[in-house]
């Protein structure tokens, strides 16, 4: 980054942190690409080849494949659709939708009641929703990855889940409001928006097992979630910087840090990536002594802690690994949201909230 404050491509930032990028990747990443494809164009979420086109460069299946390196076949198939449904849905806010608060609750209302359809006896049958794609592939989602599942994990799962949907809300909020006042609560935000906890419990879907929840939510497990999600915070809001400022977004940590203190881009990406780099060191340092953390724990707990500990490590190493080879980040992805434009799939949320 030049001190003119024109930051680079994401594929020159790999020196900036001092955590290695993962190495291990599932070798059904290309099934798991075509599978997920195919997947949202049953539901209409493109329209045309040159839509699919602009999609796939965004290369989520690796993300998948870097998330979750030991599953194969339709554990990552499931994996990957989390992972593409997040980004197609996470686009619907780079326009207008972003700035309108009471347009967004409408979406996030009918996406939150079908994460009710298989618990709560709501007097509406599935489907009543209002549709469209993003509703309807997000409702098939949903029931593919409840299926079998105990209730202490499905509770937690929709917890997660409508953490994560109403932080888009409070997002629109803060950019029809007051900025945010410090990288602190932009992290507290982000904490939910970026996605991570959903993404984490499916290693206890993948793995067949379900944390008991004192040790899922207590400690160590629960600061280390959250030092995960800090550590995918962080190297998004530098690798997605050049992105985020064409699009003209405030909830990035490394711009609110600038307007902070003074200081130049290229001074607040450095401090960010040591907030990354202390994280990460504290999550592995805690790692070494989780035997003694949770000394009484029965074996199997110790293994199925020690799978979900590794799956929290994937996704921090894995989302850098993957911000280096995908096109979201790159002069083609800030190109993708310059001068107002958005990627073709970014009307969708107009099928799920009627207008007012």
């Amino acid at each position: 980054m030049d001190k003119a404050g024109s930051p680079p491509p994401a594929t020159r930032s790999a020196a900036l942190f001092g955590f290695p990028p993962a190495d291990l990747i599932s070798p059904d990443a290309e099934d798991a690409r075509r599978h997920t494809i195919e997947w949202l164009a049953r539901y209409g979420v493109f329209q045309g080849d040159a839509s699919v086109a602009e999609y796939d460069a965004l290369r989520f299946d690796l993300l998948a494949a870097y998330f979750y390196p030991g599953d194969t076949g339709a554990d990552l198939a499931l994996g990957n659709d989390l992972c593409g449904w997040y980004f197609v849905f996470d686009d619907q806010f780079d326009g207008e939708l972003g700035c309108r608060p009471q347009e967004v609750l409408r979406l996030l209302d009918a996406l939150v009641q079908v994460t009710r359809e298989a618990e709560e006896p709501t007097g509406r049958a599935a489907g009543d929703v209002p549709g469209g794609p993003l509703v309807e592939s997000f409702r098939d989602l949903w029931h593919r990855i409840h299926r079998g599942r105990p209730r202490v994990w499905r509770e937690r799962f929709r917890r997660h889940w409508t953490e994560y949907l109403h932080s888009y809300h409070r997002e629109a909020l803060g950019r029809t409001g007051s900025r945010p006042r410090s990288v602190e609560a932009v992290v507290a935000l982000r904490r939910h928006s970026i996605g991570v906890q959903p993404c984490l419990d499916l290693n206890e879907r993948f793995g067949g097992y379900a944390l008991p929840e004192a040790v899922h939510g207590g400690f160590p497990l629960e600061p280390m979630r959250e030092a995960t999600d800090d550590v995918v915070v962080f190297t998004n809001d530098i690798v997605s910087l050049a992105k985020e400022l064409a699009a003209g977004d405030v909830h990035n940590s490394v711009i609110v840090q600038r307007e902070l203190t003074g200081c130049t881009l290229e001074e607040a990406v450095e401090h960010i990536a040591r907030l990354a780099d202390a994280r990460y060191r504290w999550f592995e340092e805690t790692a070494t002594r989780l035997p003694a953390l949770l000394a009484g724990a029965g074996a199997d707990t110790l293994r199925h802690v020690a799978h979900y500990v590794d799956g929290m490590r994937h996704v921090m190493r894995g989302n850098l690994a993957w911000s280096y080879r995908t096109a979201r980040y790159d002069e083609r992805g800030i190109a993708a949201v310059s001068s107002g434009r958005q990627r073709p799939w970014a009307g969708l949320a107009a099928y799920a909230t009627p207008a007012s």
